[in-house]
């Protein structure tokens, strides 16, 4: 880890400290670590926001950025920064996008699904809202899209178990730190660490120790939506995360989908504003994808299936997730020349794509 990614994670674990203030602190002193070592005439000459200067004069002197880079590797959370390669390219097109993520689970997943959907709504929901939320949610997964949402009670919760349930991949944006103790809602845990036992991902902007507050989850929310194609709210109140999930996706150019319900429920009354204002109603996965503009026909996958041969397969069934040919050799047990030639045959006929450095993963089949 470098000496500038150092200091920057200790300036973000810094609270008040967002990644507007984090790019103006860099802009102004050159570096993270110029900033971090400022004086306090310094730091009030730059420019940042007074509540930013006070909490950075108060919290400054009890972090030491190798003690908070520690931290890290104890409860084996990576970071990166958006100007490493592997940062997702979606979330580079929204407003103020992640200075850093944090993230637990292999991080070569995190540009690994070609198409990713953010399944969200109520922690309250009634059995409609989740037998809806598990209906399109394994539709999503049969189509081989991956599923985003907020490990939060309720529709959240059920999208990340059908996908785990269905062997899919999901991601799981927290408003918190991801250290086991700052996982929040506790509940959902063991459903943290099942995601990540299942090849998935939890990622946050908040460095571990960081507790759930109320305004950190409308900044979760937004990368909710930066993550994904379009949101899916299956039951949402008026006023909800859900809700501003949906007004973030629709700022970032994402689209919106929704489900409507019955119409005497509180569930409801989100979705159907969605919908009045434009959203697209949805009742299962098939309308999703064509309005993306992608064919839904599980039969198709089938077919493909039948076509190919015995080692095809084999070799398919093991790059669900971003995997390289090494792996593929130590799963599989075939010489790497076969390997090579079975990769090259599955990419002609569309069915799987180089990531790159030898990385390959199964694709959406259109």
């Amino acid at each position: 880890m470098s000496s500038e990614l150092k200091y920057l994670h200790a300036l973000n674990s810094i609270p008040g400290i967002g990644p507007a203030t984090l790019r103006h602190l860099k802009s102004y002193f050159g570096s993270y670590e110029s900033a971090w070592t400022a004086s306090e005439g310094s730091l009030k000459e730059s420019g940042i926001t007074s509540a930013a200067h006070q909490a950075f004069i108060w919290k400054r002197p009890s972090l030491s950025p190798d003690r908070e880079l520690g931290k890290l590797l104890k409860e084996n959370v990576w970071v990166i920064t958006e100007e490493d390669n592997i940062y997702p390219s979606s979330l580079r097109e929204i407003p103020q996008p992640p200075v850093l993520i944090y993230g637990r689970g292999d991080v070569k997943t995190l540009k690994g699904k070609s198409l990713m959907l953010g399944v969200v709504g109520t922690r309250r929901p009634t059995s409609y809202g989740l037998e809806v939320t598990e209906k399109i949610t394994q539709e999503l997964v049969e189509s081989g899209a991956g599923v985003v949402s907020g490990l939060a009670m309720g529709i959240d919760a059920r999208a990340h178990e059908t996908t785990l349930n269905e062997k899919g991949f999901t991601i799981a944006v927290l408003g918190s730190g991801l250290d086991q103790n700052s996982i929040f809602p506790p509940e959902n845990r063991g459903l943290a660490k099942r995601i990540v036992d299942a090849g998935g991902l939890l990622l946050s902007e908040y460095a571990p120790g960081t507790p759930a507050v109320k305004e950190h989850f409308p900044q979760r929310n937004r990368i909710i939506a930066g993550l994904s194609r379009g949101v899916v709210v299956v039951e949402a109140r008026e006023r909800s995360g859900a809700l501003i999930t949906a007004r973030l996706a629709l700022e970032q150019n994402r689209e919106v989908f929704a489900v409507p319900g019955p119409l005497f429920s509180a569930g409801s009354r989100g979705p159907h504003s969605l919908i009045k204002q434009g959203a697209k109603l949805i009742e299962s996965a098939q309308d999703i994808l064509e309005e993306l503009g992608i064919e839904y026909n599980k039969e198709r996958e089938a077919r493909v299936r039948d076509l190919l041969s015995e080692h095809e397969r084999l070799i398919l069934e093991g790059v669900e997730e971003p995997t390289s040919v090494d792996e593929l050799k130590e799963k599989t047990g075939f010489p790497t020349s076969l390997i090579v030639t079975s990769l090259s045959s599955l990419e002609l006929k569309g069915i799987i794509k180089n990531l790159g450095q030898d990385i390959y993963q199964k694709i959406v089949i259109q």
